[in-house]
């Protein structure tokens, strides 16, 4: 019986220690990708941009942030129109200017803005969670079974990615009267100005859905981890030396 004890004391432990080692890879993969993504998107969407006007950006513009928000609270006595008037204040601008117009004219600019910098990087800690569970998963079922349902989770994932992101594009361009929204950014990088201004108004919604879909999909993940971990330590104790 003491036998038995130890044994199944050894693959206790040895469980214990590879799910410590597992929770300290999945922090990893959310602080790398919540840090990288971000970074990553602003980069495609400047390479983006001056593929399209072939201009490299010529000036960097860093604003005070925080000195305009409070400044914007002290002289703003409706938080209803407080709020939209932070969430649009900027954080860095970056662009092509065009000096041919008196003191120069940004034919494009790229902003980063804090609000929508933060919804990236949820996406992204998102996104590196997804990605740490579906490395660590473990095997259940048949080999077809498992590959439908890694392309599930990519498929939803994918999904997620795209409508968190291109809702947060924030490019803008002289030639689209530099318009202050995420279809405007679409419509400078090329995209038919008619589609993408009809759904404008839905772009909290389609947000907010490919938030839910990364969710959706880490939840999925997570119990199908779940299940083949919880197979792989019953067959551990079935295993077991009597």
């Amino acid at each position: 019986m003491s036998t038995l004890a130890l044994g199944q004391a050894g693959h206790t432990a040895r469980a214990s220690a590879c799910v410590a080692k597992s929770q300290v890879r999945l922090r990893t993969y959310v602080m790398a990708f919540a840090l990288g993504f971000p970074l990553a998107f602003y980069l495609l969407l400047l390479a983006a941009v001056m593929i399209q006007y072939g201009h490299l950006p010529n000036y960097l513009t860093p604003y005070n942030w925080i000195s305009n928000v409070l400044r914007i609270i002290a002289g703003t006595r409706s938080v209803a129109d407080m709020v939209p008037i932070i969430l649009d204040e900027w954080l860095i601008e970056t662009g092509y200017m065009d000096y041919d117009y008196g003191h120069g004219i940004a034919d494009w600019s790229l902003s980063i803005i804090p609000h929508k910098l933060a919804i990236l990087s949820l996406a992204g800690a998102l996104i590196g969670l997804n990605v740490g569970l579906l490395l660590g998963r473990r095997s259940v079922g048949s080999w077809r079974r498992q590959g439908i349902q890694a392309v599930g989770f990519e498929l939803l994932t994918g999904a997620g990615v795209v409508c968190a992101s291109v809702t947060n594009a924030t490019v803008f361009s002289v030639v689209h009267c530099a318009t202050p929204s995420w279809v405007g950014s679409l419509a400078v990088l090329g995209f038919d100005s008619y589609d993408v201004f009809a759904i404008e108004p839905y772009g909290s919604i389609i947000c907010l859905l490919g938030l839910a879909a990364l969710a959706a999909s880490t939840l999925l993940i997570a119990r199908d981890s779940h299940v083949g971990l919880g197979k792989r330590l019953e067959g551990i104790r079935e295993t077991a030396p009597c």
